[in-house]
């Protein structure tokens, strides 16, 4: 039971912490873009030799927010719209952040939140040991049955984020090379 209990905070911790880095990224506040899980790291073609980026300025395209702490370094999410309907907003918004190397190319490295990883994770746990639980008290294979919903549930969730997020990352790529070729004249 106290198991349970713990779980269960644990989560709403993590919830709390998933709604604290939102808000964060979205303010782009630096440790926001270097916690979370690395899902890409990829380099960038892109000519960036005359480049001069709008240093702390936050630059908003129809899919991406882009921000440059300086003149090295890019941090970029997908923007939040409030009433855009058929638009998904997903559990795992991808952020990403890109370092300038040399004059042709972007290292990005784009991460999960971990708000988002935590909180799904512990959501499963308890939904595991739930299912178990009743299944043992009960002695009645539906319960596990139960349990796999939960599983097959949170990987639909997982793979229909990512499948949508990425599709968002690959439109923000994009709009990074447009802004960098618009500045290089």
């Amino acid at each position: 039971m106290w198991i349970n209990i713990l779980i269960f905070v644990l989560a709403f911790a993590s919830w709390i912490l998933m709604v604290i880095e939102m808000i964060a990224a979205h303010a782009f506040l630096t440790w926001s873009f270097r916690i979370g899980l690395p899902v890409i790291n990829r380099e960038l073609e892109v000519s960036t030799a005359d480049f001069k980026p709008k240093i702390l300025t936050t630059l908003k395209e129809p899919e991406g927010k882009f921000w440059f702490p300086d003149t090295r370094n890019v941090f970029f999410l997908s923007r939040v719209y409030f009433f855009r309907f058929f638009r998904i907003v997903t559990p795992f918004p991808l952020k990403a952040s890109g370092t300038f190397n040399g004059i042709n190319s972007i290292r990005l490295v784009v991460r999960l939140p971990i708000g988002s990883c935590l909180f799904f994770l512990l959501w499963l746990t308890l939904w595991t040991i739930g299912s178990v639980a009743v299944g043992l008290q009960s002695k009645d294979i539906e319960s596990l049955f139960f349990g796999a919903i939960g599983w097959v549930f949170t990987a639909l969730i997982i793979w229909i984020s990512y499948s949508v997020e990425k599709a968002r990352l690959e439109i923000m790529i994009e709009e990074l090379k447009e802004i960098i070729e618009e500045s290089n004249g």
